[in-house]
């Protein structure tokens, strides 16, 4: 039995939280154990807490080493952001091999201190400064635990319109989805968005539902199944995990044709250059008028499935082999 410590930083609501969750319950408990070591609780604390055994130290891991000589793992697998070494992974590895899986659009730090790195696209691997750096293993959805239960009444959102929906993020992108929204003419659509920011509704309520509260994951994919279509422009993405779970509802996609999102998204969407507003809408409004251009993504979306039992096995002979 091969123990592992997973880093995973604070428990937060995030893709690169989730897409760890998501190939880590699966590694083969025959040969893996798997402890995760957090900076803190957060949204996605009792996901991890009902699977695993979860110790939380705090913001970048002041007390690792104490924990590494009361967990005493064999190997400590760290999920870093990427772009500069991290202070936490250097001291571990004075204990215990390390190895990564680097979460943002960067190259991978602390390269002298880890014995290997994962990244989770083909465009971060090509952002390498030299191919040995890393290799590229995709973060895989299982959907397999969650409960679709929740219909456009929950939400509050019409039953016959189409919807058109997205989720909020930090990236200036995602303004382009209320521009959309705002002068979009079609009176049997309706917009829909889970977002934290305040929007002032000069086009009128009754065209846009802003829902502002927390979703907790089985809700997030219950509004992806009230969707006809997931508008979500946004750019340097290092994977997405969000375009997976739209597509785990045969929800077609609608993004910018920008880093990952190509590769990701494949036949399950369409893509329009980054920042052309005009042809996001244009695209919109294709898809809108012929149901049958909606289908063909969404069935295709079926296709972008990874098979989760080779990844896994993939990742467990990576993460022990380096």
């Amino acid at each position: 039995m091969i123990h592992i410590l997973l880093c995973p930083h604070v428990l937060d609501y995030g893709g690169a939280q989730l897409g760890v969750l998501h190939w880590a319950k699966h590694l083969d408990k025959s040969r893996f154990k798997v402890t995760i070591l957090a900076m803190g609780k957060g949204g996605l604390s009792s996901r991890f807490e009902s699977v695993f055994s979860v110790f939380y130290d705090d913001i970048d891991y002041p007390n690792i080493l104490e924990f590494i000589k009361k967990i005493k793992p064999d190997i400590l697998h760290a999920c870093p952001p990427g772009g500069k070494s991290i202070e936490y992974i250097t001291k571990a590895a004075g204990l215990v091999p390390v190895t990564q899986t680097s979460m943002c659009p960067r190259v991978v730090g602390n390269k002298g201190d880890v014995s290997g790195s994962v990244v989770i696209s083909e465009y971060v691997l090509s952002l390498q400064e030299d191919v040995e750096d890393a290799v590229c293993i995709d973060l895989p959805l299982d959907v397999s635990g969650y409960e679709i239960k929740y219909t456009k009444e929950y939400f509050g959102l019409p039953e016959n319109k189409l919807i058109i929906g997205s989720l909020g993020n930090e990236r200036k992108e995602n303004a382009h989805f209320m521009k959309i929204a705002r002068n979009f003419k079609n009176k049997d659509v309706h917009f829909a968005i889970k977002t934290n920011e305040k929007f002032k509704y000069f086009f009128g309520r009754d065209k846009i539902t802003v829902i502002n509260r927390y979703l907790d994951e089985d809700e997030k994919l219950s509004f992806f199944n009230c969707l006809d279509v997931f508008l979500y422009p946004t750019s340097n993405e290092a994977y997405g995990l969000v375009f997976l779970e739209a597509m785990s509802q045969k929800v077609p996609i609608i993004s910018y044709e920008d880093t990952a999102m190509p590769e990701v998204i494949s036949k399950g969407g369409v893509l329009a250059p980054l920042n052309d507003i005009n042809r996001l809408m244009l695209i919109l409004e294709d898809l809108v008028k012929s149901k049958d251009k909606r289908t063909g993504p969404a069935n295709e979306s079926e296709n972008r499935r990874f098979d989760q039992r080779e990844q896994d096995y993939t990742r467990g002979r990576y993460i022990v082999n380096q």
